[in-house]
């Protein structure tokens, strides 16, 4: 009798190289994040922490793909999202990635179901399959 192991992932998931994001203020420009370099293996557990005002906000809308980077590069699961066009980055965010916000962020038109369902919708599956129950 053989047994059959599954691999733990292994790999970078994301890696960032020399990646710096800029903000224009009333007081001149402002560097939110300079020259950043980060590598996260597949399966491995990250926090970002630091003082307020250190780019965790700017770090996280740019790793999601909310926010554009100024330079450098953001490789995830070995797609460079830089060279992506708007409607590429907002399918691959859709189809790969999910969010928790710390405040929640509900239309306040649709039921708690309708909520959970629209991703779903968005990404093109069949509701007959996904729907909850009513």
């Amino acid at each position: 009798m053989t047994t059959t192991e599954t691999a733990a992932p292994t790999g970078p998931i994301l890696q960032v190289q020399g990646v710096t994001k800029r903000y224009e203020s009333a007081g001149g420009e402002v560097v939110a994040l300079r020259d950043l370099d980060l590598t996260i293996d597949q399966g491995e557990f990250v926090t970002i922490m630091g003082p307020s005002g250190s780019g965790k906000t700017t770090l996280l809308n740019c790793l999601s793909l909310l926010d554009d980077i100024d330079e450098g590069t953001i490789v995830l699961a070995g797609k460079d999202v830089r060279k992506m066009k708007d409607a590429k980055r907002t399918a691959f965010r859709g189809k790969h990635m999910g969010f928790i916000f710390q405040a929640f962020n509900l239309i306040p038109v649709f039921t708690a179901a309708e909520n959970v369902e629209l991703p779903l919708l968005l990404n093109g599956a069949d509701p007959r399959k996904h729907a909850l129950p009513q």
